[in-house]
């Protein structure tokens, strides 16, 4: 913030700036795994929204499907939960009048990293509706795609919120050390308090034309949310890098306007084809970003085609096999004719 004197002279004052509202998420709890276990889970405050970050792996048991309850003090083990569920871009099934919410990770194998984010409303008097989307690595390398999953699901509770998460192995299976649940919540008319979640680490918007849409280089962050909002001219074709890595180590899954899935591995970027609307594109994306492990991303995005025409969708996974550094920089850039034009923006958020 400024101050100006007389003559229009300026001068600078650190009394004068101003910290940004903490009125946005904020972590609740979390449990991190000492020691390998069959189940772990959380009790924290009543908010009236929720976003569960998972990150887990297995110790034992690589076929069969970890399992999700909730509750207000303590797990609801009764009859309350339904899920619509599609694997890999696959047909939906569906589980009705089930005592939890299962998480099908049939692709998640023994002690490799997979990754899990929900977000539902809690409203005590309404059913707790969550969306959830999850990346299992699949193996471990860029040769390699991951998996994915795609799941609604609720808790038909309509007398309290939830304040308890528990997350547990199927028969037979063990958690391994390091797997962790971290709960945030927002009120919807969240006070001026306490600290955000996710803290601003980046935030870079074009001035003019560019083939790159750049972070910069940033904090590094054990967990990322990402936005990139894409302006044009011509016909650019986006592609992502990390840390400005263009070496074969990525690896992905996804489909584009709802069709089957396909796979492309060790590849030198992740393609991004929805930034290439006539009208641009936005991106959305959730890593988790440890350095000694393989960083695996969550994404949506869209193109905006210009008039009255319908959107183009992509929706996804991918990752990227290294495993001895953090994300500190991300980058769309263009492999065709055209370019970023001004106004098209990366915005990057990060916690630990």
């Amino acid at each position: 913030m400024v101050e100006y004197l007389s003559g229009n002279r300026i001068q600078g004052s650190s009394t004068l700036a101003s910290s940004p509202p903490q009125t946005s998420w904020k972590e609740l709890d979390r449990v991190t795994l000492g020691s390998t276990s069959t189940s772990f889970g959380t009790t924290f405050a009543d908010k009236d929204n929720i976003m569960v970050l998972l990150s887990w792996s297995r110790e034992s048991g690589a076929s069969a499907d970890p399992k999700l309850q909730l509750g207000d003090t303590s797990a609801d083990t009764g009859s309350n939960y339904a899920r619509r569920l599609s694997a890999n871009g696959g047909t939906d099934s569906t589980n009705t009048s089930a005592d939890y919410v299962s998480k099908w990770a049939t692709g998640a194998g023994s002690d490799v990293m997979n990754f899990q984010q929900i977000q539902f409303p809690n409203i005590a008097n309404q059913e707790k509706l969550g969306i959830e989307h999850s990346i299992f690595s699949g193996g471990t390398g860029a040769g390699t795609a991951p998996n994915r999953t795609e799941n609604v699901f609720k808790w038909a509770n309509t007398s309290a919120q939830v304040g308890y998460i528990r997350y547990h192995a199927a028969s037979g299976t063990t958690f391994s050390a390091g797997s962790e649940i971290v709960v945030l919540g927002c009120d919807n008319d969240e006070a001026d308090s306490g600290t955000n979640f996710w803290q601003e680490l980046a935030n870079v918007e074009l001035t003019s034309t560019s083939d790159d849409i750049d972070s910069g280089t940033f904090t590094a962050k054990k967990y990322l949310w990402v936005q990139i909002k894409s302006n044009k001219t011509g016909s650019p074709e986006g592609k992502i890098q990390f840390n400005n890595d263009a070496g074969a180590n990525y690896a992905e899954r996804h489909e584009d306007n709802f069709g089957s899935d396909y796979t492309n591995t060790s590849r030198s970027w992740i393609d991004d084809y929805v930034m290439n609307g006539t009208g641009g594109g936005f991106l959305n994306m959730f890593i988790i970003n440890e350095s000694s492990k393989e960083k695996l991303v969550i994404v949506e995005s869209q193109s905006n085609p210009s008039g009255n025409n319908a959107p183009f969708s992509y929706k996804g996974v991918f990752k990227w096999a290294n495993t001895s550094d953090q994300i500190t920089s991300i980058k769309l850039f263009n492999t065709h004719s055209g370019d970023w034009t001004s106004g098209s923006s990366i915005k990057v958020w990060g916690s630990d």
